[in-house]
């Protein structure tokens, strides 16, 4: 499917609204890859969108849900949000990446200056996942190396002189895998506002993972694309061998029966279905505007649509074979009588608290903790330095924010910077820290996003100009189906989600887990409490920086126009007509200066 080298012709007359002679021979490749760099191939490209989506999610949360959810049931709201959600977001943000040839920030803005505001929000999403999903790479590095020892430090609890009830704590409650998470590698304090204790291991992880990040995406698509090689594919190497190992273990069977055991009845609740719609879009990593760095860089003349269903499906098959690795293990914990398979919880303490814990009883334990943690360190990275280019990829080549700074510079730089605001997040208090960033970070800026994606696409820029431009890419019309999801459906229910979540946010107080130490006369050392007021202030700050942007470029791109009125009617006419458009106006050829668009309705004259 590349075109590497080749003369591309588009048909400027393909269209009977686009008016032209002649054909125009545009040499796609090797200009633009002198200016802003390319994928070596399509296979790079796909690795890195497949990467780039399938994470440590994919491993932690979803079989969760899976279980959570009625088991095999779950799978039918699922599939349905994968269907009428997940590929046609897909489709779109790859769509626009590669027809607009720009990160997140020129394409939008060049859809209306007034949309700006979208690509500046995915660029500060993507810059606050960065700063902490780094973190949990780095505790990944941190059971990496403690699994070179012949006896998993996690497997008993630490010796003690005399009598220490901190110690003792971990003795009476006989969960050395959990005492081992929150008291060696947390060092976690006693709650949000308490930032005493540090660990310097793990700030030491912090480091190398930045640094194989930087090395990973320094050279931008053209260096990432050969670390994916590695980076996407080991992965399955190492999920197969555990499948293999796991469905061999003693009580596999029971552990892979209530991961799949259908309950048809927990479908008549919404929250099933609200837990499937937001796993499908955060496991895709929609929203965020990686997907429409990633598509700027590929050949203009290529299968788009096919390039979105493969992704989410194999993204979304990876969730479903990890559930089989996942319980069976917990299946085989279970047999042993350390934990029940149907207590577990979702997240880190499934994987370095549960799966540690029936890790640690296998034969040559050391191997398998090894495997593992290095599935997960490889998952995270490609997460990490996918989400990295689309944030600065808008920064150096959209804003152009530093035109005389080569961009390994940039990128050296703000991953420098990521480590330093990242080092809180090594104290006692970076776990509670990490909990505010990812419910309050993540969730509802990234759904006003991809909300502002979808009223963009299906009626600013028109689903007819969205298929006109999609047909010249790659020979074909988008199906019906996907121009209606973009216009309607898809918003619907992002919004729908939207309101759920907020409405939950504000009638509940949250809650987060605490390190509370030991009593004497307790085994627990870990409490729910309420959440403090500052955690939650910074958390709708966090929410506020993050969308804050869309509201603002709407309100200066009305402020500088001279005549209000009109600038509403324009507004209206974007939204309530499908315009006729230029395509050789619209898309920008490498080499040439940008052209805002050429829609052909008048008041792009004045813009």
């Amino acid at each position: 499917m590349s075109n590497q080298g080749q003369e591309v012709y588009v048909n400027k007359s393909a269209s009977p609204d686009i008016a032209a002679p002649n054909d125009v021979k545009i040499d796609v490749k090797p200009k633009e890859k002198d200016e802003r760099g390319a994928w070596g191939n399509k296979v790079e490209y796909l690795l890195a969108c497949i990467g780039l989506a399938v994470g440590l999610g994919n491993v932690w949360r979803f079989p969760y849900l899976c279980h959570k959810h009625g088991g095999g049931a779950f799978l039918v709201p699922y599939f349905i949000c994968l269907v009428f959600e997940g590929i046609p977001l897909m489709y779109l943000e790859m769509a626009v990446g590669q027809f607009f040839r720009s990160g997140s920030v020129n394409c939008w803005s060049k859809i209306h200056p007034m949309l700006r505001g979208i690509g500046v929000g995915c660029v500060c999403v993507s810059m606050l996942l960065c700063l902490y999903y780094v973190i949990i790479i780095a505790r990944c590095f941190l059971y990496f190396f403690n699994s070179f020892t012949a006896s998993l430090p996690f497997t008993v609890c630490p010796e003690v002189d005399g009598i220490d009830l901190a110690d003792t704590c971990c003795m009476r409650s006989n969960d050395s895998a959990n005492y081992y998470y929150w008291n060696n590698v947390l060092k976690a304090s006693s709650g949000f506002e308490d930032v005493a204790n540090f660990n310097w291991e793990l700030l030491g992880c912090l480091a190398l993972a930045w640094v194989i990040c930087y090395i990973c995406v320094f050279k931008g698509v053209e260096s990432s694309g050969k670390a994916v090689y590695f980076t996407a594919t080991f992965p399955y190497v190492c999920l197969v061998i555990l499948f293999f190992r796991g469905v061999t273990l003693p009580g596999a069977g029971d552990g892979i029966l209530v991961y799949i055991k259908p309950d048809f009845s927990k479908l008549l609740t919404g929250q099933v279905w609200l837990d499937a719609a937001t796993q499908i879009f955060f496991s895709l990593s929609l929203g965020f505007g990686a997907l429409v760095a990633f598509a700027s860089y590929v050949p203009y003349k290529n299968n788009v649509g096919r390039d979105a269903m493969i992704v989410s499906l194999v993204n979304c098959g990876t969730s479903v074979f990890a559930g089989f690795v996942i319980y069976s293990i917990l299946g085989y914990r279970q047999h042993l009588g350390i934990g029940d398979v149907k207590n577990v919880s979702s997240g880190s303490g499934l994987a370095f608290v549960a799966i540690s814990e029936a890790v640690s009883a296998m034969n040559v334990p050391y191997i398998w903790s090894i495997l593992f943690f290095t599935m997960l360190i490889l998952l995270g990275l490609d997460s990490e330095f996918g989400t990295l280019e689309g944030a600065v990829t808008p920064l150096v080549v959209d804003m152009n924010l530093f035109p005389k700074v080569r961009k390994e510079i940039v990128l050296g730089v703000f991953s420098a910077i990521l480590f330093l605001l990242g080092i809180g997040f090594c104290s006692g208090g970076g776990e509670y820290m990490i909990m505010v960033f990812d419910t309050y970070g993540m969730n509802i800026p990234i759904l006003i996003l991809a909300f502002s994606e979808c009223i963009a696409v299906g009626w600013v820029f028109g689903t007819e100009n969205m298929s006109k431009a999609i047909e010249d890419m790659q020979g074909s019309r988008p199906n019906a189906f996907f121009t209606i999801c973009w216009k309607y459906i898809s918003p619907f229910l992002l919004i729908v989600i939207f309101f759920v979540t907020f409405i939950q946010n504000m009638m509940k107080s949250p809650t987060y887990g605490v390190f509370s130490g030991c009593t004497e006369d307790s085994a627990e050392f870990v409490t729910g409490a309420d959440l403090p007021v500052s955690a939650q202030v910074i958390g709708w700050c966090i929410v506020i920086c993050a969308v804050i942007p869309i509201p603002i470029f709407i309100f200066l791109n009305g402020k500088t126009e001279p005549n209000k009125m009109e600038f509403l009617k324009s507004i209206a006419c974007s939204i309530w007509e499908d315009r006729k458009y230029d395509m050789e106006s619209l898309y920008q050829r490498p080499g040439e200066p940008v052209i805002h668009n050429g829609f052909d309705n008048g008041y792009n004259d004045r813009l």
